[in-house]
């Protein structure tokens, strides 16, 4: 049986419904309004379909193919009587209240001709909200039968109805070709349009004047980030460009981040469903089995490409120097480079208007002219920054006029660079974009990008060698150092930082504090709303605490290096309040915000997420909170730093860092008993029986070692002194009986009954920490070097053999001392009694004589 709805002024579409419709609820009500647009005859199917996509699809288009336009309207209808629904069930309205107070009503509601264009205009192209105040409007000024609509609770929030509205409409279309279909061809009418309307005001075409505008704007290293000093050095691009490698991945690090981050990514579409543990190791895996390439070689086999890299990796100087090989005639492709942040912001319709009125590009050219250079020449086209649109409605709009303008101009080839944290392939893979990530410098790369620095920035200068060497000789000796040389951007900040006539810090604590002077010295002093003295290093210095130590604390812990830009602002908020400033979120939010701009000691990671320009900063800001809480402000006794701080987080591996850069800042006396707490952590084994079953739990299950190992890590940190001397003697007691212990452990029968692959690895892995350890500590001592002898020659494990060989070439003692036995190393034959470790050691033994 039919029924038939009266609603004044609303035509008969939508008036026949079951006449139970008022006891199957709202979900029901629009599943049956679905069904009911989908049966609309002709006629009628055009006229609501031309009202629903008003804004969005033209004249004939509307109506080309009612089947899937009809389908469109009738889903997002049905998507947008659920959510109210939902809406007001949070409400707390029960299901009952709802059927009885608003179902008829929510039927007019959708069928009003006011209604129908508002809720058809998140099908348009760059839509990024609806108008929920004009549909509230509407409601509150609607009646039926001329009694006013039931009003909303006090509560209901028509501002989320839309943004919820809006991502469904999204999914429909992604989810629906031949609707995508129809709207990218209203777009191209739309930009067809748009090329005669700009023909009447044309800037021309002058490629000699846009070669001097790209020479000019990438020419020179924009040093003045990082140096504000007058001894700056003008330093050209295309001179000191190293070529970085990458790998044909997306890195597994995209999945390793904390969950609140990880939960708003999959909620907004930045990040796909999770990855189960073994799957993630698998992805892991064929990550790094992926090999790498130099990127201009890689890209020249491509048409479409993606490039993705961390804060600082030169994704954007790449870009740069791809636009400056045309420049200077290395090249014929005609580049064009867009900054994505400053396209979403122009409001214009398309690349081709960007470049020819846009605010933001680099030159501007007729439309007309650079269309038709487009279609018959080969060009280069650049979008840099994809993660710098917040917005990721917009983001997902980009990507599509990128894969449109791909196909579009098939003899283009198109580059996107983007953040690692937020970047969806999906959309680009499906459009055959290869995916690249930019890989850490390496050794080789790193002595290029040093000697070049300084050849540009001091030409004949004759403290050039000795600067030089300088920086290679802290990079090589200095675990400091190391852990940030594989990154341009800090890379640069040390050879800045190598120019001081006083000796660069060799303990990390000290390096990382005056880098991070550099770092904060500039952040906020191009703010010109609070100058540079306004907000003092140390006041900074006291916020990074605070978000070290927020992010350290949370859940999550150290993991991924990011901090949600809502917990940055109230943290940087808070801080502020409490120093005593005016205007505190003020204040914080102008911070913030030169963050999204460019990478200061904190930078926009994407998705609208933050983090330290390296690990290396989130470890440092947070050992000094730590320090800071025993120190300064006393709330942290000596025994909660050792009990909780360390006692409770040695096994974490992601605070072993932590807890050794906290060793290096502490007093001496201190930092010896928190040294002398991780070495007697279980125990003493020479106490043990011996038997198997006690080897079995130190090794394997308790991680007897592993204390060992970072307790000689932390003891590296601090400066000898004499309350510290008697640790030495007692930890390489210990250290130098494990490789024995082990060995013992292995050829016993329960070893060779019970081995599994995990035991396996991790006595091995045991051995080499020892080796290791022993060798990068006790570098200077000569009876360290015949330990490591001993170890290189009778070593149980071919990995052990190799250890000991690598820490004997490191020593510093003189190397006329262990020159001989590399010697005999080199064409020994008694390792051919160690199996596959000879051609290693061997291997070594020729490497190290060549470079000594």
């Amino acid at each position: 049986m039919l029924d038939i709805i009266e609603c004044d002024g609303v035509p008969g579409a939508f008036r026949m419904v079951f006449e139970s419709l008022a006891t199957i609820g709202v979900a029901g009500v629009a599943q049956l309004i679905f069904q009911q647009v989908l049966k609309l005859g002709t006629g009628a199917a055009e006229d609501y379909v031309k009202d629903f996509f008003k804004g969005c699809l033209k004249g004939d288009l509307a109506v080309a193919n009612p089947d899937v336009t009809k389908k469109a309207a009738a889903s997002a209808i049905k998507e947008f009587l659920t959510i109210v629904s939902d809406e007001l069930e949070d409400q707390e309205l029960s299901l009952a209240e709802i059927r009885d107070r608003y179902e008829f009503n929510l039927i007019q509601f959708v069928q009003d001709d006011a209604v129908k264009p508002l809720l058809g205009k998140a099908f348009e192209k760059n839509c990024r909200e609806i108008d929920s105040g004009e549909l509230a409007k509407i409601w509150l000024n609607s009646e039926r039968k001329g009694v006013p609509f039931e009003p909303m609770p006090p509560d209901f929030d028509w501002e989320l109805v839309g943004s919820l509205y809006l991502k469904k409409v999204r999914r429909i279309v992604r989810e629906t070709p031949e609707l995508k279909a129809l709207l990218e061809m209203a777009l191209l009418e739309e930009q067809a349009a748009s090329l005669k309307q700009l023909a009447g005001v044309s800037p021309g075409f002058d490629v000699a004047k846009y070669r001097e505008s790209l020479q000019c704007s990438y020419g020179y290293l924009k040093l003045y980030i990082l140096d504000s000093t007058d001894r700056a050095d003008p330093m050209r691009l295309w001179k000191m460009f190293i070529e970085q490698t990458v790998r044909e991945a997306l890195p597994p690090l995209r999945y390793e981040i904390p969950l609140d981050v990880k939960r708003q990514l999959q909620a907004e579409g930045g990040l796909e469903s999770d990855l189960s543990a073994a799957a993630l190791a698998n992805y892991r895996q064929e990550y790094f089995q992926q090999p790498v390439q130099k990127v201009l070689a890689a890209l020249s086999d491509v048409q479409k490409a993606v490039i993705v890299g961390d804060p600082g990796a030169g994704k954007s100087t790449l870009l740069q120097y791809l636009a400056l090989q045309w420049v200077e005639g290395a090249a014929q492709a005609l580049p064009f480079l867009i900054e994505l942040r400053e396209y979403a912001l122009a409001g214009v319709d398309g690349f081709l208007e960007f470049w020819q009125r846009g605010r933001g590009a680099d030159w501007q050219f007729d439309a007309v002219q650079l269309h038709q250079h487009l279609l018959e020449q080969p060009t280069i086209v650049m979008f840099d920054g994809l993660d710098e649109v917040f917005d990721r409605a917009t983001q997902e709009t980009i990507k599509d006029e990128i894969v449109r303008f791909g196909t579009q101009y098939p003899l283009a080839q198109v580059v996107v660079t983007s953040r690692i944290i937020g970047y969806n392939p999906e959309r680009l893979q499906q459009a055959d974009f290869k995916q690249f990530t930019i890989q850490p410098l390496d050794t080789d790369e790193t002595h290029e990008f040093i000697d070049r620095w300084y050849d540009l920035a001091l030409g004949n200068d004759p403290d050039k060698a000795r600067l030089v060497t300088r920086l290679k000789d802290a990079i090589l000796d200095s675990r400091a150092f190391q852990d940030l040389a594989d990154n341009p951007l800090l890379l640069t900040m040390m050879a800045i930082l190598n120019r001081d006539p006083e000796e660069l810090p060799r303990k990390r604590s000290d390096l990382y504090y005056r880098a991070s002077c550099i770092l904060l010295d500039k952040w906020d002093v191009e703010n010109k709303q609070f100058p540079s003295d306004v907000i003092e290093t140390w006041v900074k210095q006291g916020m990074l605490r605070a978000v070290a130590y927020e992010m350290q604390t949370s859940d999550e812990g150290l993991k991924g290096n990011l901090i949600r830009a809502d917990r940055l602002t109230r943290i940087l908020t808070d801080y502020l309040r409490e120093q005593g400033f005016e205007a505190p979120r003020e204040k914080a939010n102008g911070l913030i915000d030169q963050l999204r701009h460019r990478n200061w000691i904190l930078c926009d990671r994407g998705a609208d997420t933050y983090g330290f320009v390296h690990r290396t900063f989130l470890e440092y800001f947070c050992a000094m909170e730590i320090v800071y809480q025993f120190e300064k402000s006393r709330n942290l006794t000596f025994e909660q730093l050792r009990d909780e701080v360390f006692g409770q987080h040695w096994q974490d591996k992601t605070w072993h860092e932590v807890l050794q850069l906290i060793c290096g800042m502490l007093e001496v006396k201190w930092a010896a008993q928190l040294i002398d707490y991780l070495v007697d952590f279980w125990g003493d084994l020479s106490e043990k029986n011996h038997c198997v079953n006690d080897l079995y739990d130190y090794l394997l299950i308790k991680g007897g070692v592993e204390n060992l190992v970072l307790a000689a890590k932390c003891h590296q940190e601090i400066n000898q002194h004499v309350e510290s001397y008697f640790l030495v003697e007692k930890l390489f007691g210990k250290l130098q009986e494990i490789p024995w212990y082990i060995e013992e452990y292995v050829n016993s029968d329960a070893y060779k009954l019970a081995i599994s692959q995990l035991d396996a690895h991790l006595t091995v892995l045991y051995s080499e920490q020892v080796v290791e350890a022993v060798a990068s500590i006790w570098q200077g001592e000569l009876d360290i070097a015949e330990w490591l002898q001993e170890q290189a020659l009778s070593g149980f494990f071919a990995e052990v053999q190799v250890a000991a060989m690598l820490g004997l070439s490191r020593m510093t003692i003189d190397k006329s001392v262990i020159a001989e036995f590399f010697l005999a190393a080199s064409v020994d034959t008694t390792f051919l009694d160690y199996g596959s470790g000879f051609d290693t050691t061997r291997f070594i033994a020729w490497k190290v004589i060549q470079e000594h």
